[in-house]
């Protein structure tokens, strides 16, 4: 993401230190970042804007790649410590802004419990190693959870610098190789090795995004190849010797290179979604569409110059990587402090990041990189960056302790309890992890066959048990409990993002399952799902209603659960928000919401669709005990209501278990006296 300008700062071989300014690059940054600021203030029509990084690694290989084959043909060797310094001056300062005023904000506006976690992110910011933090965090950059870390998005920076580090060594064996008198061409040893790097890294990344996804993502061995693309390119288009172009392309090539380009980015951006698995084969063609762009506009003259050279995209490309390191924590914070701000507030956080973008382009980073003291010294800017980047990793250290004792703090100790809240049964091994296709059911109460009764589905149906197994057993009923985590009752094909591929797992123990009970043959069956599944309307009412047949044929009664309401927050973290924040900020928050009316209402229909074709089916709808008169409270009565986004507390499912054995009274009279 770094930006070259041709200057001189009074240096002997400044000549060498910049390749000749594009306005077309800088217009394709600005392509390039605006479709990752769109994709993460959640523009629906620009879901797959996050291969706006792809792009930007295609471009950090061509321009790095040519300002080291440049310094060679010109000195001879590669000055890494002028190197490393320029890198570091150019990125470190941003970065360090953004970090230390994030973390600030985030130790005022974040609960202690959360502020524990972006410590430990930051910390490991600072010295470019935050891909792997997140990778081993487990943490998908596409799931929910991505957006409880403020610094999530330096891994793609943390990606850059690795390769920044190793990258002149590279060059620098192929410049000695190319020399030997036994290569005749040097052209040919760059295009056969960077070819080679292209094939093995890409290879790598197909083998990764399918066994390994999060390292796949993550990963600079697996991003690589992207890098690889960019130094092509450049190799292809200039030669080494002289950074002169001799690229011999046609101007109606030349302009189908460009708008093909274009067109397979902004395609991209708007056909790819997190439902995808990515990186895989699928960042092929981002990575290519920025590349025809560069060749595009190679010869000296872009066919897509009236776009991309613009004042405006001019200004916004200047200003892309400081744009980048502020849009997601300010998104973040956002959000945070307003959760149902809506698309006007997503306009204004957007704005917001813009804004403190600019400030830190015209008040941090150009002042100094500009500096023309700096230039003359990269000890001294190796040297205070080092001093800098520990210094910041102390500090985190320090917040994370802090937090720590903040977290364990009465007023808050309750919140993060409240999420270990769980039904017993998780504690028994039946929800089986997720990469485990094992039917595992848990029975309780004497073995009675002529009073079975089954819970069978995901989690939302399993946090109903302790309301509804007491009454049961106390009644004479034997409560068997098959159930799966993030598994849908929907018979159709489901793509897990915590995994990144399909979730053929679920289905594989659904069928199981479902073979079991014909044996079993429950008499009463209590299943659902959550309602946030990735189906289309078709596939809820048809998977639904193939799941229903099944079980209305094994079951004297089945009562459909409706998925849980899913706040726009999370719960306990809202809670304890509030309880942190200063009074006039907290007042700002509210941890209650009212559903709207279309809220879930596909899901319901499937439900009502299904349950028609049975007269042995009904729909059992437990919303209202924990939305009563149509709002959603994280707590009520002193009660906390929501572990989390959806899932309701045990404690409270069992103060509630009363009137929930009513309501399945008032549905089926017979099993009154049974309950």
């Amino acid at each position: 993401m770094s930006t070259e300008t041709p200057r001189t700062d009074g240096h002997p071989e400044a000549a060498y230190r910049h390749l000749a300014f594009r306005p077309d690059i800088e217009g394709l940054r600005a392509i390039a970042i605006l479709a990752v600021v769109a994709c993460h203030a959640g523009v629906s029509w620009l879901q797959g804007g996050f291969i706006g990084v792809d792009v930007f690694f295609v471009l950090s290989g061509y321009l790095i790649t040519g300002l080291l084959l440049k310094e060679l043909g010109s000195t001879g060797k590669i000055d890494f410590l002028d190197f490393y310094a320029r890198r570091l001056k150019r990125l470190l300062p941003g970065l360090l802004t953004m970090v230390v005023v994030s973390s600030v904000a985030a130790s005022v506006l974040l609960s202690p419990y959360e502020q524990v976690t972006q410590a430990l992110s930051a910390s490991s910011v600072y010295f470019w190693v935050s891909n792997f933090f997140f990778s081993l965090t487990d943490l998908d950059y596409f799931s929910p959870q991505a957006e409880s870390f403020l610094f999530l998005h330096t891994w793609s920076l943390a990606v850059e610098e690795q390769f920044y580090l190793i990258w002149p060594v590279f060059i620098l064996g192929l410049f000695a190789v190319g020399r030997a008198p036994a290569h005749k061409s040097p052209l040919m040893v760059y295009r056969r090795y960077l070819t080679l790097v292209f094939i093995v890294s890409l290879v790598l990344c197909l083998y990764l995004s399918y066994t390994r996804p999060l390292w796949g993502f993550f990963m600079m061995s697996a991003r690589g190849w992207q890098f690889a693309l960019g130094a092509m390119l450049f190799v292809m288009g200039n030669a080494p010797s002289s950074g002169k172009s001799v690229a011999a392309i046609s101007r109606p090539l030349n302009v189908v290179a460009g708008w093909t380009g274009l067109l397979l980015i902004i395609l991209c951006s708007i056909l790819y979604s997190e439902d995808m698995l990515y990186p895989s084969y699928l960042a092929l063609l981002p990575s290519v569409g920025g590349a025809l762009v560069i060749l595009s506009g190679s010869s000296g003259q872009s066919p897509l110059a009236g776009l991309l050279c613009s004042k405006p995209m001019q200004m916004i490309g200047k200003g892309s990587y400081s744009w980048y390191l502020w849009h997601w924590p300010v998104l973040l914070l956002g959000r945070a402090l307003f959760p149902e701000s809506g698309a006007v507030g997503l306009v204004v956080m957007v704005l917001l990041s813009l804004i403190l973008a600019l400030l830190t382009l015209y008040t941090i980073e150009l002042p100094v990189r500009q500096q023309s003291g700096l230039a003359r010294r990269p000890a001294l800017v190796l040297v205070a960056s080092l001093v800098l980047m520990t210094t910041g990793y102390f500090v985190s250290a320090q917040w994370q302790q802090k937090a720590v004792e903040w977290a364990n703090s009465p007023g808050q100790l309750t919140y993060q309890q409240v999420r270990k809240d769980l039904p017993e049964i998780y504690e028994m091994g039946c929800d089986d992890w997720i990469n485990s296709a094992v039917v595992k059911i848990c029975s309780f109460g004497n073995d009675n066959p002529g009073k079975r009764v089954l819970l069978f589905g995901d989690s939302i149906v399993l946090q109903w048990f302790p309301g509804l197994a007491g009454p049961l057993i106390k009644e004479g009923w034997q409560v068997l409990v098959l159930t799966k985590s993030g598994c849908p009752m929907v018979d159709e094909p489901i793509f897990y993002s915590r995994i990144g591929q399909e979730y053929t797992v679920c289905s594989q123990w659904r069928d199981t399952a479902l073979e079991q009970l014909e044996a079993l043959r429950p008499g009463l069956i209590f299943t659902g799902s959550a309602s946030d599944y990735a189906y289309t309307p078709e596939q809820w009412e048809a998977g639904t209603k193939r799941i229903v047949q099944r079980l209305a044929g094994v079951s004297d009664h089945v009562f459909l659960i409706p998925g849980t309401y899913r706040l726009p927050f999370d719960g306990p973290l809202c809670l304890a928000r509030q309880q942190w924040q200063p009074a006039f900020i907290a007042g700002l928050n509210r941890c209650d919401w009212s559903p709207p009316d279309d809220q879930d209402a596909q899901v319901f229909k499937a439900l009502e669709l299904a349950a028609a074709d049975h007269a042995n089916v009904s729909i059992l709808d437990l919303n209202p005990f924990i939305c009563p008169d149509g709002m959603c409270a994280s707590m009520i009565q002193d009660s906390i209501v929501y572990r989390d986004y959806q899932h309701v507390s045990a404690s409270y499912v069992e103060q509630v278990s009363d009137a929930i054995r009513l309501r399945i009274a008032e549905i089926m009279p017979s099993l009154g006296q049974d309950l």
